[in-house]
């Protein structure tokens, strides 16, 4: 047998497809919330609650998160629930306007600012946090730089800062349905991160990746000197790449989000 073969094994497929599900009485919802499908998302839910308490972006009951799995039902963690140590039996389900329908506990009252998310731009899944590098930048009012690192623009975009709103008001969740149409991990000036993803894994990754590249970002910044950009062309595949692999950039965006960081011009290397 010749040695030069490959096997060519496929992605997992961590979608829930809730538009196939659409329970509506009591007893329907009762059974679906219940069932074996839904116990793993649950199950997934709790996990990404341990990974964000262990990579300390969250503290106290801080943080939430949620996954749509029905035409009108989302799946969300509990309120006053510290996500390190969130149970199974903790998780609560809601409609798509966030009335509670199942669930041992109270929903989270940030629900609502997911559910605009969800409704703003399609995405299947949220989670929001407290990073501290993130939350470095959004306390002074800003964003960090795009156009310098490669994954930072494929898998994050230009990150847009949704303005300050009480949290779980009508008004934070309006404007981050907003501010999400530009990428979806979006800054709540004075507040945290939110991002929404195609599932709850990848929501988990775009939280981790935001505060990676702020923390580098920052770091960078010591040196006291400009950082440097990508050129254009550099720029315009990581466009490209981020087109490719399922993600939205936006009509007409600008390379760059700024020419500017820390006081000083930002330089460019490459084309």
């Amino acid at each position: 047998m010749s040695e030069d073969w490959s096997i060519n094994p496929p992605l997992p497929d961590l979608i829930f497809p809730w538009e196939k599900y659409n329970p509506v009485t009591p007893e329907e919802v009762n059974e679906f919330f219940n069932s074996p499908e839904v116990t793993v998302i649950k199950e997934r839910m709790v996990d990404m609650g341990r990974r964000l308490w262990n990579r300390e972006y969250v503290d106290g009951n801080g943080g939430n998160i949620s996954v749509r799995v029905a035409q009108n039902l989302v799946l969300c963690s509990p309120t006053l629930c510290s996500k390190g140590f969130m149970k199974v039996e903790d998780i609560c389900m809601v409609d798509m306007e966030g009335r509670q329908k199942a669930g041992i506990r109270p929903s989270t009252s940030e629900v609502k600012t997911h559910i605009a998310m969800m409704k703003s731009v399609g995405v299947n899944s949220c989670i929001h946090a407290h990073p501290p590098h993130c939350n470095a930048f959004l306390f002074a009012g800003q964003v960090p730089p795009s156009g310098i690192n490669p994954e930072a623009d494929i898998f994050l975009g230009q990150i847009p800062l949704a303005p300050y709103g009480t949290p779980g008001s009508p008004e934070t969740a309006k404007a981050v349905a907003e501010a999400a149409k530009q990428s979806t991990v979006v800054f709540m000036e004075n507040h945290g991160v939110i991002s929404g993803a195609r599932h709850v894994e990848e929501a988990e990754w775009f939280m981790e990746n935001a505060d990676a590249y702020c923390r580098m970002v920052l770091m960078a910044g010591l040196h006291k000197a400009p950082l440097n950009q990508v050129g254009p062309e550099g720029v315009a595949d990581f466009l490209s790449i981020r087109q490719a692999i399922g993600y939205s950039v936006p009509e007409n965006q600008p390379l760059y989000n700024t020419e500017t960081f820390a006081g000083y011009q930002l330089g460019k290397s490459g084309k």
